[in-house]
């Protein structure tokens, strides 16, 4: 990954993430890595200071992937969220992690399972109220 954009994380999302990512099975998987990665350089706030147009947990977000032009609406859940959820992202899937505190406009080069890389640019965030 190259020239990262800057992102923003609430202080009670970076909280709960972290939290699971202490947590078996994760802890221990190098398969979070990346994620781990990206909530290290990440900028702290506090709720109410992040902007309408960041990506959050439970956002719906608009985003395409430049590769194949393909747009996606998905909502970025906790895992254990998913099973209740339609047209949903895990944050621990490597796209969700990519997504998390980006803001619309910006774009992350982010290599998946694959070892591809894809780059991936936010159209859209919808926040929950």
């Amino acid at each position: 990954m190259s020239d990262m954009p800057a992102i923003m994380i609430s202080e009670l999302d970076i909280d709960r993430l972290e939290g699971l990512l202490d947590k078996k099975p994760y802890r221990d998987d190098p398969a979070f890595n990346t994620l781990k990665a990206e909530l290290a350089r990440a900028t702290v706030v506090k709720p109410e200071q992040v902007p309408d147009d960041v990506v959050r947990m439970n956002s719906v977000v608009t985003f395409e992937v430049e590769e194949s032009g393909q747009q996606f609406q998905m909502k970025l859940c906790f895992p254990h969220e998913m099973k209740d959820a339609q047209q949903a992202i895990s944050v621990f899937a490597p796209i969700g992690g990519a997504l998390i505190g980006l803001s619309v406009g910006q774009k992350i080069d982010w290599t998946l399972p694959d070892t591809k890389h894809r780059h991936v640019k936010i159209i859209r965030v919808e926040n929950p109220a």
